[in-house]
């Protein structure tokens, strides 16, 4: 298996923390709530903080024998080759021809205003992306088909997450900020008949709004073909914890469906480090030899009476958490940039 870089490198602390490529969902679970961003620094100590780090570092598989990493070591070079000299231009065809089928397709459908013709556009430009990065995914379980208001959570690893569910049965709409170039034409023209929501980071009325549009998005049986899907944890995690939900998704009052998603790491990491961009991990992934994901869907839950929003984030954080066999911490993630913080000065 090729070497894998650890998240917390010195030369990656020194980056500016208001980074271009942070996360959208780490700014997310910050709108839904109709609240700008604060700091977190006064929730935990310095050394409570650095005790957190292990929900954001990288894991290298280590072979059990000493015979599979001589094996491992003999086969680094021809492995390499393959991967990078014909896998890789294979998987950039793939993605170029499915990438194409679907702008061609997209125009079509929205000329006809045939909202199912759209969805199944994006489904099947989600299966072509798995294909294309070598996702090779096992469904356990039953996805839920609700008539009635509802929401999607899962935990958060990847910008693949969002793929990853709406290439099953159907596709889901989303919470991002708005884009101009190629995104902007797939948001104005393909996420938005799937009801998805957008907003201008600059625009603080927006921001505050959010919160409304989202209750009002999923009372409107005009969106259950298509629910929405949050990741509460407002951030990507190592797959190895569940963090604190953040409890936007919790306040509408709705069923929640849980949907756990876990990545077997044998072939390489599955965590994005959003600071390196999308572009780097789309071409991490599509040079590893596969990437093996087990998607989980729980029973579909509903708050309890006289239970707050945050009891019901913790109830359900923890039937994903137990459903895909990861530890579940405290910790929340808008605290993620003082946990860097307190790195960085650690490494000084």
């Amino acid at each position: 298996m090729p070497p894998q870089e650890p998240l917390f490198h010195a030369p990656n602390l020194t980056r500016p923390e208001h980074s271009s490529t942070e996360s959208l969902d780490m700014m997310r679970s910050d709108y839904i709530q109709g609240s700008i961003k604060k700091s977190c620094s006064t929730e935990y100590t310095r050394e409570q903080l650095l005790s957190f780090a292990k929900c954001f570092t990288t894991d290298i598989v280590t072979r059990s024998n000493r015979f599979m990493e001589i094996l491992d070591w003999i086969t680094a070079v021809p492995s390499a080759i393959i991967r990078y000299t014909i896998l890789f231009p294979l998987r950039c065809i793939t993605l170029g021809a499915s990438t194409v089928a679907f702008f061609a397709t997209l125009p079509i459908a929205v000329t006809l205003k045939n909202s199912d013709l759209v969805s199944l556009a994006v489904k099947y430009y989600c299966k072509g992306i798995l294909f294309s990065l070598g996702v090779k995914v096992n469904y356990i379980g039953k996805k839920p088909e609700l008539n009635e208001p509802h929401v999607f959570v899962a935990n958060h690893t990847s910008y693949l997450d969002y793929i990853l569910l709406s290439a099953n049965k159907f596709p889901h709409a989303v919470v991002m900020a708005r884009h101009g170039g190629a995104l902007g034409f797939l948001q104005n023209n393909g996420l938005n008949y799937l009801h998805s929501l957008t907003f201008d980071r600059a625009n603080i009325t927006e921001r505050k709004e959010l919160s409304q549009s989202l209750k009002k998005h999923v009372e409107s049986s005009d969106t259950w073909k298509n629910p929405m899907i949050i990741f509460p944890e407002g951030t990507c995690v190592n797959n190895k914890f569940a963090i604190r939900f953040q409890k936007g998704a919790f306040e509408l009052g709705v069923k929640v469906c849980p949907v756990g998603i876990k990545y077997d790491r044998y072939f390489g990491d599955p965590y994005w480090d959003t600071r390196k961009g999308f572009m780097y991990y789309a071409y991490y992934r599509m040079t590893r030899w596969m990437t093996p994901v087990n998607i989980v869907y729980c029973e579909p839950e509903l708050p309890n009476k006289q239970e707050e929003p945050t009891q019901y984030s913790d109830r359900v954080k923890d039937v994903i958490a137990t459903a895909i066999g990861i530890e579940n911490v405290n910790f929340n993630g808008m605290a993620k940039r003082d946990l860097l913080t307190a790195l960085r000065e650690s490494e000084n």
